[in-house]
């Protein structure tokens, strides 16, 4: 009779944890990225990755048309990965057994809210936490879910949305999608949270504005260009309802609010 040979069981230290709840979080990584959540340096994240990869934690999808396509490594929760926080009384892991199903386009997409809440992290450090669609009840938002959310770290401070709209996005899915919301504001029992509407390019802010500019909800709105965020500075916001078309590159960018109007 074949004698049965046990799977070799791995223990799991805090700091591959952590790696394994971002994942969880944030469903793609990449080092860079890890190395700024944790403010770790890349050598020391790429090996805690390797680590976690060799024991069947985590997967890497990488080939050698990534160079070529000037694209990093990622990283996913791997089946042992999610039974791991599955038993450990994690919740919507189930959600990332389809990992291996999504497109470059969706992962670059994930990356890309990412960035943009380390950037605003950054900016308004110690006001919000930010949660992504894999955390947040779908029962209790949109459809579908929006990928990020800021929450205020008090009452005292408003909550945000945050959408994107690359260039060249059609103003019917975007006047859609703002419709989505102001419904949604005006069935809620709560304080909506204001959206953050980042532009792919000038054009779309544009488009954008005068869609909005007219718009009452019961929350503000708030656009800005992907560049401009990307680029480090703070005055890039505008309120569609304060600005003249005729006078868009001149207007004066502002800082989001930080404080809950009375």
């Amino acid at each position: 009779m074949k004698r049965y040979e046990p799977k070799q069981r791995y223990s799991v230290s805090k700091s591959q944890l952590d790696i394994l709840l971002y994942l969880l979080k944030y469903r793609f990584l990449t080092s860079d990225l890890l190395a700024d959540i944790l403010d770790r340096d890349r050598s020391t994240i790429y090996e805690r990755l390797s680590v976690l990869v060799s024991q069947g934690y985590i997967a890497k999808q990488y080939d050698k048309t990534f160079r070529l396509r000037g694209r990093s490594a990622t990283y996913c929760l791997a089946p042992a990965g999610i039974r791991y926080l599955k038993h450990h009384g994690h919740e919507r892991t189930q959600l990332h057994y389809k990992n291996r199903y999504f497109t470059d386009e969706q992962i670059d997409t994930q990356l890309l809210y990412i960035k943009i809440w380390l950037i605003l992290r950054k900016h308004y450090a110690d006001k919000f936490y930010g949660y992504t669609k894999y955390q947040l009840n779908p029962n209790s938002y949109i459809k579908p879910t929006p990928h990020l959310k800021l929450e205020g770290i008090t009452d005292a401070i408003p909550d945000y949305f945050v959408e994107l709209f690359p260039a060249f996005t059609l103003s019917w899915r975007i006047k859609k999608r703002i419709n989505q919301h102001i419904e949604a504001a005006d069935e809620s029992e709560y304080r909506y949270p204001h959206l953050l509407l980042i532009a792919g390019n000038s054009s779309t802010e544009r488009r954008i504005i005068k869609m909005t500019a007219d718009t009452y909800a019961g929350f503000d709105i708030f656009t800005t260009i992907l560049d401009r965020l990307m680029g480090g500075e703070k005055e890039i916001w505008l309120r569609p309802e304060d600005v003249y078309l005729d006078e868009y590159k001149t207007t004066q960018r502002v800082l989001l609010p930080i404080e809950i109007e009375k």
